[in-house]
């Protein structure tokens, strides 16, 4: 089984020597890089770690800041490893929604390989899901260019944690409403918008969405697999580990508690994240 990770994070070094200064203008990057479960991994330790545990090539991104000069020095950083790094790091790239330029930096990444945007962070970033004004030319030119946007989703039950944000199922089921036709993936399974799709008239309405599980060991049991794919959703969800904080073990535990079947797994793993980026 050739496993696709549709869900990495790795960091420039200065990121983690500069955090001080950092911080004292980014909020949001100051609460997920000092919470107990950061991490940092560079590219190189990534592709190691790809090696040591079997997958074959990873969607990477980095961090989503509020400033704009930072995101394109983050896409950078990312696009010079997928030229390192040929097929294994799949590179994404972050923009500002908020900030003036972010059309620029997204034809400009494009341009130079990114597959798509993400992970967008709404709260950090200053902006909603349903924020047309900032979005509609982002969402116009992925439409255009055949690439699509990833957005930090979460729960809005259960425990409070760094980073956790407001934004959940409603939201990220509005964003198909008012952009039916730019492919998205939510992360950290939409923060329970999958459980729709047993409902005919929101299957429809998000037949453009897909969903990821990084977190899953922290946030869900085993079951909530086979829930997916009971509910219809089984070809939209793909493995995504949130690494460095996690990485693939855990989630194969993970889904050898579940009642997948292989061909199942196949999917999840890969084969519907392949599909998704026309990758044969």
């Amino acid at each position: 089984m050739k496993i696709i990770d549709s869900h990495v994070h790795v960091y420039p070094e200065f990121l983690q020597k500069e955090f001080d200064r950092l911080a004292q203008s980014e909020p949001w990057f100051a609460l997920l890089a000092s919470s107990k479960v950061q991490k940092w991994g560079t590219a190189e330790e990534l592709v190691a770690a790809m090696d040591e545990t079997g997958v074959e090539s990873s969607l990477v991104t980095t961090f989503a800041f509020r400033d704009q000069g930072l995101c394109r020095e983050m896409n950078d950083y990312v696009l010079d490893a997928a030229r390192r790094f040929p097929g294994r790091i799949l590179p994404l790239a972050v923009v500002s929604p908020a900030r003036p330029g972010a059309l620029e930096e997204a034809e400009r990444a494009f341009d130079a390989g990114a597959l798509g945007l993400g992970e967008l962070f709404p709260d950090g970033q200053s902006f909603t899901l349903s924020d047309t004004l900032r979005l509609r030319g982002l969402c116009a030119l992925c439409e255009e260019r055949g690439k699509f946007v990833m957005f930090h989703t979460a729960e809005q039950a259960g425990h409070q944690y760094a980073g956790k944000g407001k934004y959940g199922a409603r939201e990220a089921a509005d964003f198909c409403r008012k952009f039916p036709m730019t492919k998205v993936i939510f992360a950290h399974f939409g923060g329970g918008l999958w459980a729709f799709e047993a409902m005919p008239e929101m299957r429809l309405l998000l037949q453009n969405a897909r969903y990821d599980t990084a977190a899953w060991p922290w946030l869900y049991g085993p079951e909530i697999l086979d829930a997916i794919f009971a509910a219809g959703a089984g070809g939209k969800i793909f493995f995504g580990s949130d690494w460095p904080i996690l990485g693939l073990p855990r989630y194969e535990k993970l889904a050898a508690q579940t009642k997948l079947t292989d061909g199942d797994k196949e999917k999840l793993f890969g084969g519907n994240v392949r599909e998704f980026l026309g990758i044969r």
